[in-house]
């Protein structure tokens, strides 16, 4: 399996509110149309106390994750006419995005059904992610953790949008049962943490 996760930060003059409503209804339709695509989910960063000093530094907006099969499937989307029409659109609402290709690993596995909020957790570039999974590992109330491990990062793909300049050596998400657990759980945490609401979106 391959996830492709951007880093997303919208145009100054796009409100927030503006900049959900584009991305949900008229990108998403979009992006849904990829060929090869497996699975859709769109994080929309949220006002909470879990997302801490370190996260809102960066400006982050929102984390799209695109899951493919394999590779190959990954870069089939990226030729097709659907990209090429999302790189038009990003235009009208994105500001700034770096692209994050991982293999995700599951190292909680959900035991049932979670809800739509979870945190993502950034850890720096040239940061040992190891003590931050095992940190996260313990805490209290996780339902879910998965790891996303970068094999390639940096700009869109074809993209005119700014690049963000935002490098991690990994990305965790990380569930819970309630956004009260999440907003204890992650209180500790000095590298940026995300409390994202998600939206999934089928391929179509």
């Amino acid at each position: 399996m391959i996830a492709a996760i951007s880093l997303m930060r919208r145009l100054d003059a796009v409100d927030i509110h503006r900049f959900r409503r584009h991305w949900l209804d008229i990108h998403g339709p979009l992006v849904q149309s990829f060929p090869g695509l497996r699975q859709y989910v769109q994080c929309h960063v949220i006002d909470n106390p879990a997302t801490n000093a370190a996260a809102r530094a960066l400006r982050i907006d929102g984390f799209p994750i695109l899951s493919f099969s394999n590779d190959a499937d990954r870069k089939l989307a990226h030729g097709s006419p659907a990209m090429a029409a999302c790189n038009i659109d990003s235009r009208q609402f994105i500001g700034a995005v770096s692209r994050v290709v991982t293999t995700p690993v599951e190292i909680v596995p959900p035991g049932a059904p979670h809800g739509r909020m979870s945190a993502i957790v950034l850890c720096p570039a040239g940061a040992d992610p190891n003590p931050v999974e095992q940190q996260l590992h313990q805490l209290p109330a996780l339902r879910a953790l998965t790891r996303y491990d970068p094999l390639e990062q940096g700009p869109a793909p074809a993209s005119t949008v700014p690049h963000l300049g935002a490098a991690v050596s990994a990305i965790f998400q990380a569930w819970f049962d309630s956004l009260i657990d999440l907003e204890a759980a992650m209180a500790s945490f000095d590298i940026p943490v995300f409390a994202v609401e998600e939206h999934w979106l089928p391929p179509t």
